[in-house]
């Protein structure tokens, strides 16, 4: 009988490989559970029938109506932040040689629109692109109605500068 000399190299990659296999395994096994638990347990708020109350996620707030005029039109709400354009948004090209405001107009007449921003909120405005003109690029004030993140502007102010 013949002996084999096996190399310590030809064992450790023997193990190697088979703990790789394994572990490839049980990702696979861990990913499809994960998957088909998602699936048997659906979100909270879908598949609610008009019957049944909502039960909303701890911390979730309802989305509200606007608030109503004496005539029962969504009355004109107000909002604060930085009258920019939805191309640049809150940053515009530092070397550029424009201003915010330059930048955010020339946007616009190349097609862009008006947005506000106000933190981690962007709101599109629609309205008098005159009135926003004058404003673009600097913090103001804007009333108007919101409907589907979109402010149907009726007035802008500009905020005074510190």
């Amino acid at each position: 009988m013949r002996k084999h000399h096996r190399s310590w190299f030809s064992l450790i990659t023997f193990c190697a490989i088979t703990v790789l296999i394994v572990a490839l395994g049980s990702a696979v096994l861990l990913a499809g559970a994960s998957v088909a638990f998602a699936v048997a347990h659906p979100s909270p708020v879908e598949n609610v029938s008009s019957d049944e109350p909502v039960v909303l996620p701890a911390g979730a707030q309802a989305p509200t109506a606007p608030p109503l005029d004496s005539d029962g039109n969504a009355a004109p709400s107000s909002f604060s932040g930085m009258i920019t354009d939805a191309r640049c948004g809150a940053r515009h090209r530092r070397n550029s040689g424009k201003t915010s405001a330059d930048c955010a107009r020339s946007c616009v007449r190349n097609g862009s629109h008006y947005v506000l921003v106000d933190g981690e909120k962007i709101y599109a405005l629609e309205g008098d692109s005159t009135q926003l003109e004058k404003v673009a690029g600097e913090r103001a004030n804007v009333s108007g109605i919101l409907k589907d993140n979109i402010i149907t502007v009726k007035g802008v102010t500009a905020e005074p500068s510190e």
